[in-house]
């Protein structure tokens, strides 16, 4: 005892009690989990309940872009409305508005004010590589600005225990998902796609996890295409959950004499008038 008196202080004596109370916690949890009533499809739908407690979100973020020779980071402000509806209006460091972006189920639109040209058309033939210069599907956008993922399971998807987290692992012939669970608000904290070579060429990590109005959500957000060396990295510093969001949030501002580039086959001139302003 008085060697641990020595050693540890009182309030360091107190910090090393929290860090195994937790431990003792997370271990006890692991513990009481019967992975016979846990199967890949129970995980898949504990982790799709706090998705679909989603409605709304608004945040602010600090979004940096990472690629070979290049990269890109600035403030954006953030609006989704679920199901399909995405803005995101992005400002450099030094507060020069460099572009705002608009998606929903049938049509987007970018603008990019330095250029003053509006981009716009059906969202099907979206390519966000031309706009953002990563590679990201609409898809994995949506989730590195929420936050929130979704799990592919199968036949072949097994669960098993891998320190603090259930991972669970569904095979292809030519790629293995990997997802990490956290067992208590079963969310997922890191997925990997990995190649038929074993390699990982998708990793997206969820950090700093807090609860707002019965949904949890991430404040850091990181998709790394690691053999492309690509990496989207968010960084909340606000987020509101299901408020009630304002229209004209989700309307793109363009100049009146912006001008307009359609992106598709057919000419759908619907986006400018009832999209933008």
């Amino acid at each position: 005892m008085n060697a641990t008196r020595k050693f540890f202080p009182p309030f360091a004596r107190l910090a090393l009690c929290l860090v195994l109370a937790s431990g003792c916690a997370t271990t006890s949890t692991l513990r009481n989990l019967d992975l016979s009533t846990l199967t890949p499809t129970v995980v898949q739908e504990r982790v799709a309940r706090n998705f679909e407690k989603l409605a709304t979100f608004e945040g602010r973020a600090r979004v940096i872009i990472e690629m070979p020779g290049s990269g890109n980071q600035g403030f954006s402000e953030v609006f989704v409305r679920l199901p399909d509806s995405l803005f995101v209006k992005t400002e450099a460091i030094l507060g020069i508005d460099i572009g705002a972006l608009f998606i929903d189920q049938r049509y987007f639109g970018a603008y990019a004010p330095r250029d003053n040209i509006l981009y716009y058309g059906e969202t099907e033939l979206l390519d966000l590589k031309d706009f953002l210069e990563i590679e990201l599907s609409t898809e994995e956008l949506y989730q590195a600005l929420t936050g929130l993922t979704l799990m592919h399971v199968d036949s072949t998807t097994t669960v098993t225990l891998e320190r603090d987290d259930l991972l669970l692992v569904t095979r292809t012939d030519s790629s293995e998902w990997r997802y990490w669970v956290d067992p208590k608000a079963f969310v997922v904290t890191r997925s990997e796609l990995r190649n038929a070579a074993g390699r990982p060429v998708l990793v997206k990590e969820f950090r700093r996890f807090r609860r707002r109005r019965g949904v949890t959500l991430p404040q850091i957000i990181k998709m790394t295409r690691p053999l492309a060396r690509e990496r989207i990295t968010v960084y909340y510093t606000k987020q509101k959950v299901n408020h009630k969001i304002k229209p004209e949030r989700f309307r793109l501002k363009v100049a009146k004499n912006a001008r307009r580039v359609y992106w598709g086959s057919i000419e759908h001139p619907r986006l400018d008038r009832k999209r933008t302003n």
